[in-house]
């Protein structure tokens, strides 16, 4: 069975009241109220919304509308003097024929409507009803005086009517609102059943004056719970912050814990440098990235950095020595940065590496004129030596022979080599030439060695004689050199076995010491 929404009666209190609310949801659906009496659950004419519009704000559009109305003043009611219903006027509301006709009044713009008294009783607020009861029963000028009273005291409606006044009273103050709303509606029932002129300020002054100290009171205590309020939205938003703050902490600190360990990882750091090799080669941007894909990059490396990135840093650095790459926003910096101190460190060793080879093919080594063209032919095909003229290359190939008449360096040479023969020039012992040492060796190179030499003391000397490696390095690898020796010379003996054993039970006793 449909249940109705609006009734009828309802229906045109929610039209009249209208004007005096301005309620917008209530105007938007005013069109449909005007269309359509009687709304029904089941109406096909009501969207879903306006159906649960309707049954969300159907009570409280009515109690609203109940207070924008009053009975009229110079005439609160009248009967009507025929006994015949035909002679009634209808209730506005219900569309009733009533004898006993209440008029009433929209106080916003004096709009007047005829009610029964069922309607006034069903539709009319709390205030209007008990002076209807006055009215009809004590005193036909009831609602003029009570409109004079309430203009010279209009704190009596709030304190007669309103069931929220002082909303925030303490709990210990409630019998003395209650003193005062039961002392205020007991004085003004007593001036309203009979006719005079005089207002009841003498019995009044009491209560009033108690429902100012109630209402300072409420005051304070709405202040003192805004102030609380406030208070409490203040620790919420200051623990929200926190809250955020530490979430945002542990993702920074698992964020830098992750890139810690990536950067530490050896996959990083070999892929990096391996990346870092093909940069300082400055080859083509397709060889680049063909070569590159033949470079394994760890899983964590996939997420932060692709193919076309690294070609982008790649070109930078073939421009400018260096990778900034201010283009790639969301590269991270700690990747640019080492990808780019892995490039500058191998850029600047491979030029000194290259600077001493050129010093030795021209200067440094005893070569004859074939020897000394071809190691500078190969030096000239590499990136650094394509940077020379050939003016250059044909001074170098003549070095040697022209430093006996002229032991200048030529000055039409770049800057930069004038720089490094210079540096060299000044290690040179008095008489004779000795090679540019280079800072670092090879396996490779130190098989080049092995195999060109008998016995371990010449090894030894042309190590010195080729190479200046740091403390902790050389004495790495002249250890290794050394051990190679005594490994060989075991191997050569059939004592290689025998003598691993040996040397495993002394370090044996040594840890046991």
């Amino acid at each position: 069975m449909a249940t109705t929404i609006l009734t009828p009666a309802e229906n045109r209190f929610l039209q009249l009241s209208q004007p005096a609310l301005q309620l917008t949801e209530l105007t938007r659906v005013m069109p449909l109220l005007r269309d359509h009496p009687t709304i029904k659950d089941s109406s096909d004419f009501l969207s879903r919304s306006t159906r649960q519009l309707l049954l969300d704000q159907r009570v409280n559009w009515l109690v609203q509308g109940s207070d924008v109305w009053k009975l009229l003043a110079r005439l609160p009611y009248a009967i009507n003097a025929s006994d015949r219903r035909a002679d009634w006027h209808h209730c506005a509301l219900c569309h009733k024929p009533v004898r006993y006709e209440y008029h009433v009044v929209l106080r916003t713009d004096g709009h007047e409507i005829l009610v029964g008294s069922e309607c006034v009783k069903k539709f009319m607020s709390d205030e209007m009803q008990y002076l209807m009861t006055i009215t009809t029963e004590d005193n036909f000028h009831a609602v003029a005086q009570y409109d004079d009273l309430t203009a010279q005291y209009p704190q009596v409606p709030e304190i007669l009517w309103d069931q929220q006044a002082s909303p925030h009273l303490p709990q210990q103050h409630r019998r003395r609102q209650h003193w005062v709303k039961n002392g205020t509606k007991t004085t003004v029932t007593g001036y309203l059943k009979h006719r005079q002129q005089t207002l009841p300020e003498t019995q009044l002054s009491p209560y009033l004056a108690e429902y100012t100290q109630l209402q300072a009171v409420d005051r304070q205590m709405a202040e003192r719970q805004q102030v609380q309020q406030q208070h409490a939205v203040q620790q919420q938003a200051q623990l929200a912050e926190k809250e955020a703050a530490a979430a945002w902490q542990a993702a920074d600190q698992a964020q830098l814990t992750a890139e810690q360990q990536l950067r530490a990882s050896t996959s990083y750091q070999t892929y990096l440098q391996a990346v870092a090799a093909l940069m300082v080669q400055h080859l083509p941007l397709p060889q680049f990235k063909q070569r590159l894909r033949g470079i394994t990059m760890p899983p964590a490396l996939g997420q932060l950095v692709n193919s076309y990135q690294l070609g982008v840093m790649a070109t930078e650095f073939a421009r400018a020595g260096q990778i900034t790459a201010t283009r790639l926003q969301i590269v991270p910096r700690y990747l640019v940065a080492d990808l780019n101190r892995f490039s500058r460190q191998l850029a600047a060793q491979r030029q000194r590496d290259w600077d001493d080879d050129v010093f030795n093919a021209a200067l440094g080594f005893e070569l004859t004129a074939d020897q000394r063209r071809q190691r500078l032919t190969q030096l000239r095909d590499c990136w650094e030596g394509r940077q020379l003229s050939d003016a250059c290359y044909a001074t170098l190939l003549r070095l040697r022979e022209s430093w006996q008449q002229s032991p200048v360096i030529p000055a039409t040479w770049p800057e930069k080599l004038r720089q490094a023969f210079q540096v060299r020039l000044a290690e040179q012992p008095a008489t004779g030439w000795v090679p540019a040492k280079k800072n670092h060796v090879t396996p490779s190179q130190l098989r080049q060695l092995i195999t060109s030499q008998a016995d371990f003391a010449t090894v030894v000397a042309q190590y010195h004689r080729l190479y200046a490696l740091p403390t902790a390095t050389e004495a790495v690898t002249l250890s290794a050199l050394h051990r190679y020796y005594l490994v060989k010379a075991d191997q050569r003996a059939g004592r290689a076995k025998a003598t691993a054993k040996l040397v495993t039970e002394l370090l044996k006793e040594t840890v046991d010491d």
